[in-house]
């Protein structure tokens, strides 16, 4: 709980500077990124979160990996939270501000999982669909999952429609066990 607030707060402080600066989109960028290198190098998330490493040593190497690729901002604010011995929370910090930008934005990622790759012509469709029945932007993340046999399953937030094939014969199978039939003689 104390870490999804100090999360929300090194967010927000971003959020709200990004916004005064005018440089909301580009730190949007530079958050995706701090983001996916964090998610992709354990090594890199093993070296902030090491206790042994000095915080000097750990701004230089941050300055030297990201240094070209950030903004100003960006990079001042990663070099502010190793000063502040909050880099173990770098990665949650960066979602909770990619999380604040489509809130802000209006963005909704929809996650469809099928049993088979969709063309973009569907792809489209559904998108459109859902941003229709949303009335918001709709960011679609797609996954293939061959145990739902056919159709689909669509989840926003907290909402999930399930419209697969092996639900339906799950229920299918719940209904044939209830025996329905009754002797009436």
């Amino acid at each position: 709980m104390k870490d999804s607030r100090i999360n929300g707060r090194y967010a927000k402080a971003l959020f709200d500077l990004a916004i005064e600066q005018q440089n909301l989109d580009a730190i949007f960028l530079d958050m995706k990124f701090v983001k996916e290198i964090c998610q992709s190098s354990r090594e890199f998330e093993a070296m902030l979160s090491s206790p042994i490493i000095r915080t000097d040593k750990k701004q230089a190497v941050v300055n030297e990996m990201m240094g070209a690729h950030l903004n100003k901002i960006s990079l001042s604010f990663l070099l502010l939270i190793l000063k502040k011995r909050r880099e173990a929370n770098l990665r949650s910090i960066a979602i909770e501000f990619i999380e604040m930008y489509k809130e802000f934005k209006g963005i909704k990622t929809a996650h469809l999982a099928t049993a088979m790759a969709l063309d973009s012509e569907t792809k489209s469709e559904f998108k459109t669909l859902l941003t229709q029945q949303s009335k918001k932007t709709i960011e679609l993340s797609e996954e293939i999952n061959p145990s739902i046999i056919g159709g689909f399953i669509v989840t926003i937030d907290d909402k999930q429609t399930d419209n697969s094939i092996s639900t339906k014969i799950q229920r299918l199978r719940k209904e044939f066990n209830k025996n329905i039939y009754e002797k009436g003689f």
